[in-house]
């Protein structure tokens, strides 16, 4: 039985030794085999060189901006004239903060609407004053293309003046910003995160081939951002201060027509014969009083009001900002003769080992 056993794990271990050593020969034949095409892998690595260099010539360098901001909210919760705004009908509830909230935000930077109101931002570039998607057009090369497509006269005469309202657009120009918004957020170029889901910094990111239009787009996407939420944020509140005052006007108008109406009733004569003549402008005296005082009180709660928005407005607070020159990414020369060669070199050696593996298969 043992005798058995030891001739079993003898007989294992010379089928390893076997397959090990056969191993060892096909390395061994299969390296033989490519010292004799050394000529055709050097060839190719060369012509991976010369095409790795190509690439780094006519590549256009990557410039990324960086930009991270941390919103604060100054709310303080449900103000202390509730009793007071509901007796005018107005609510101070504000309902901004869940759809700022979490991922939320992301989602809302990351959105169309954002991105294509930050497009549509005017800017200085170059000296002249044009909105972003003009400069978008300009270094992508878009207008060029376009200028060739003679079927198409109307995008050869495409253009997003500045101060023209969104509402004015034409079917194509509405067609071609969102295209071009589209092709921001799908090719990644844009990226918004989070990256402690505990703190509410935001970091934003993008890359583009010209240095001036990453820093902008950032910057007015910011900026696109954060008036966004403060006009979702404060939008109950600015509508409360609008009745407020709405309120405070027309007590104004009652108490100054009740002071120029007692002002035309003179008396000259008081006496017992006149004093009903005298009644309505004890009236009209009495009804401005009144009106003073109740101005008086709603200016104060008007006031009160407007400190409610002050608070409710939020604080953005900017940690990192782009500045120039920006990081920039550039593939070089040297780099791109080593990366090209390098790919060249394991390109053709996979094809002639695969090539003698596939005939000793078909042999075998």
């Amino acid at each position: 039985m043992n005798d058995h056993k030891d001739n079993t794990i003898y007989t294992v271990r010379k089928n390893r030794e076997f397959s090990l050593k056969e191993r060892l020969l096909k390395v061994r034949e299969y390296w033989k085999y490519l010292l004799t095409r050394w000529v055709i892998i050097v060839v190719i690595g060369l012509v991976g060189g010369a095409l790795g260099l190509l690439v780094s010539l006519i590549s256009k360098p990557k410039y990324t901006a960086h930009l991270s901001f941390a919103l604060i909210d100054n709310s303080g919760g449900v103000s202390s004239l509730a009793s007071l705004a509901s007796t005018f009908g107005m609510s101070i509830m504000s309902g901004g903060d869940g759809a700022f909230s979490g991922n939320n935000l992301i989602e809302i930077i990351l959105s169309h609407h954002t991105v294509e109101k930050t497009l549509l931002t005017p800017v200085l570039y170059n000296g002249k004053k044009q909105n972003l998607v003009e400069v978008y057009i300009r270094i992508n090369e878009l207008r060029d293309a376009w200028l060739k497509d003679k079927k198409n006269v109307e995008i050869r005469r495409l253009s997003f003046p500045v101060g023209q309202k969104r509402e004015s657009f034409s079917r194509l120009q509405d067609s071609v910003l969102y295209s071009i918004a589209e092709k921001i957020l799908q090719s990644k170029t844009l990226k918004v995160e989070r990256k402690d889901k505990n703190l509410d910094i935001v970091n934003m990111r993008y890359i583009s081939n010209d240095e001036l239009f990453s820093k902008f787009f950032v910057e007015k996407l910011m900026d696109e951002t954060y008036q966004f939420y403060c006009d979702t944020r404060t939008s109950q509140s600015r509508r409360n201060v609008e009745m407020m005052q709405a309120t405070a006007d027309s007590i104004k108008r009652l108490y100054e027509a009740s002071l120029y109406r007692s002002a035309n009733i003179s008396q000259f004569n008081i006496n017992a014969a006149i004093q009903v003549a005298a009644v309505p402008k004890v009236e009209h005296e009495a009804n401005a009083r009144l009106y003073a005082t109740v101005y008086a009180e709603v200016l104060k709660n008007l006031e009160t009001l407007k400190l409610d928005l002050a608070r409710e407005k939020p604080i953005v607070q900017i940690i990192d900002i782009p500045r120039l020159p920006l990081k920039k990414e550039h593939l070089g020369k040297a780099k791109g003769i080593v990366l090209g060669g390098f790919l060249g070199g394991i390109l053709i050696v996979s094809w002639l080992l695969g090539s003698v593996y596939i005939k000793n298969v078909l042999k075998s």
